[in-house]
Formats: C-alpha cells, structure tokens, sequence
C-alpha cells in the first residue's frame, strides 16, 4: 500500500525499521515474539493529523476498504479512505461535549460506539440526526472504566472488555459483558472472564499490567487479539478469554495503542493516540506460513 500526501487531515506512510530497546544488562537488543503470520517490528506506518491526535478506536468497513475512527476529542466518527488518501466526517454530532468514547464497531449500516462509563450508542452511518441516536448504558453497580468494544459472530453480540471495574477487586480477572444485538440489551450476567495470572505467567511477569484497550477477532482464526495500552501487551484468547498467546509490544512502535481492526484477507492494523508523539496507524500485512492455522 502507499500513500503520501498532506492536507488539513495529515497522513503520511513511512516504511519503517524499528529496533528494540536495549536491555538494562547490556546484553543486546530485547527480543520480541509475534503471532503467527505477523512482523510485529515492521510495519508500514502512517502519522495522522491533529483531528485524531486521540484516537482511540478503530474498525474495518468490509464495503469501502477503509476504517472509522474514533477520537476523545470529537464528536464525530471520521473515516480513514485507504485508497483515497484522505479523511472525512461519517456522522453528525454524537453527543454533547465531555463524553469520553474509546471504540467502536461498524454492523450493516449501523455504528455502535463505546463510551468508557459502559455506554453504548447506535448511531447511523453517514446519518446527521443526532435525534436518531439509541442509547444502551450497562447498568453494573461501583466505578467502572471501559475500553474494548468488539462484536462476537458466534453469540451475534457485542462484548465489552472491563479495563477497570471495581467488582473485579483482588478477583485477578477482566470481565466481559455482553451486549444482545436483537432485544437491543445487555445480559444481567457477565459473560465471561479473562484470568490475569494466566496473561502473567504467559510473560512470566508477575507485574506485567494486563488492562484492555481494545479487541477484534481475527477475521479466519477464530481468535481475539486485545491489546492493553497500559502494560505494551498484545493478548490472543480464544472466543471466551481462554488466554492462548501473550507477546510484548515494542513501546518504541506502541506507545499507546488502544485501536485495532482487520482486514478480511487478514492485514492487521493498530492505531496510537498522540499522547506521547504524533498519533500513528501500523498496517501489518498478514503473510500466510506452512504452520497449520485454524483457517
């Protein structure tokens, strides 16, 4: 893919070579593992503009081969053309200022976007009514912060990620709540459970800090890939938290990833808010391998 342009929404592709951090002992450059198909350390890099210095959600749309974006900032969703090189607004105003949204994902003509309290909005695509705005708040007792929001083919729901949930207290675990597509609901239950020790002992890293920032599932793996912003991991589970996989994150190429999204030939791609440089979007092309894959 290539891409270079400059306009009032900047975004600028940049083939990059990053090498990993020295360790403390000296001993060489930090080695880091990658899942099956992916070059973790190698991706083609695009600087976004000011408009989406927080970005902090992405999803793929199937019928334009681009992306939506989300930002903290904005009361709108913007579309990133891939093919087009450019961006434009997809929505009207969303919501009053001060709303914190963190994800969102794209069904059939319909936005549904995350805002971080445990809020659902179903927002029309391209629609400038905010009036037709449908709001769904989870309703779960204590000081809740939510970041993942992902849509689950086999239950034909969306599933939100607890970052931080008061009920998770000293349970070691990051909970998942389902929202039901159909009756417009969310489930009184959690639906299920993901085991933090089982992300630490993966790492072999009592400390390593496992708190969701974002999740999709591979579109033929049948795996969710979740990323955690806070402790620079990528965590692989299967469909209900099972954790597979854990593989730390370059922090010079992730510094604060909190979007993912895949293209349906598998393509992955991870989005950075800006807090910490210009916010960033990675393209990891998929490369099929002789390994068997659950394809």
């Amino acid at each position: 893919m290539s891409m270079l342009f400059q306009t009032k929404y900047l975004l600028i592709v940049l083939p990059v070579t990053v090498f990993a951090l020295q360790v403390l002992t000296g001993c060489g450059p930090r080695q880091y593992s990658h899942p099956t198909g992916y070059d973790l350390e190698h991706p083609q890099q695009m600087e976004l503009g000011k408009v989406l210095n927080e970005i902090s959600g992405i999803t793929y749309d199937r019928q334009n081969n681009s992306l939506l974006a989300i930002s903290d900032s904005k009361d709108k969703v913007i579309e990133i053309d891939l093919q087009k090189q450019k961006l434009k607004d997809v929505t009207g105003k969303i919501a009053e200022p001060g709303q914190d949204f963190e994800d969102l994902v794209l069904l059939d003509s319909t936005i549904y976007i995350l805002a971080s309290k445990g809020e659902i909005r179903a927002v029309p695509l391209y629609g400038q009514d905010s009036n037709s705005v449908q709001v769904y708040t989870l309703d779960v007792k204590g000081k809740n912060d939510f970041e993942t929001l992902y849509y689950d083919t086999a239950s034909k729901g969306l599933i939100m990620l607890c970052k931080e949930c008061d009920m998770e207290k000293g349970a070691h675990t990051k909970t998942a709540y389902r929202f039901d597509l159909e009756n417009k609901k969310f489930e009184d239950n959690p639906y299920y459970t993901i085991s933090t020790k089982a992300v630490e002992d993966a790492v072999k890293d009592k400390k390593a800090d496992f708190k969701p920032s974002a999740a999709a599932f591979h579109p033929f793996k049948k795996q969710l890939y979740i990323l955690s912003s806070a402790g620079q991991l990528l965590v692989i589970t299967d469909s209900k938290g099972k954790v597979l996989e854990v593989h730390r994150l370059n922090p010079d190429l992730f510094p604060q990833a909190e979007g993912i999204a895949f293209a349906p030939n598998g393509d992955m791609y991870i989005s950075n808010e800006g807090k910490y440089g210009k916010p960033t979007l990675l393209l990891f092309p998929y490369k099929k391998t002789e390994s068997k894959e659950n394809e």
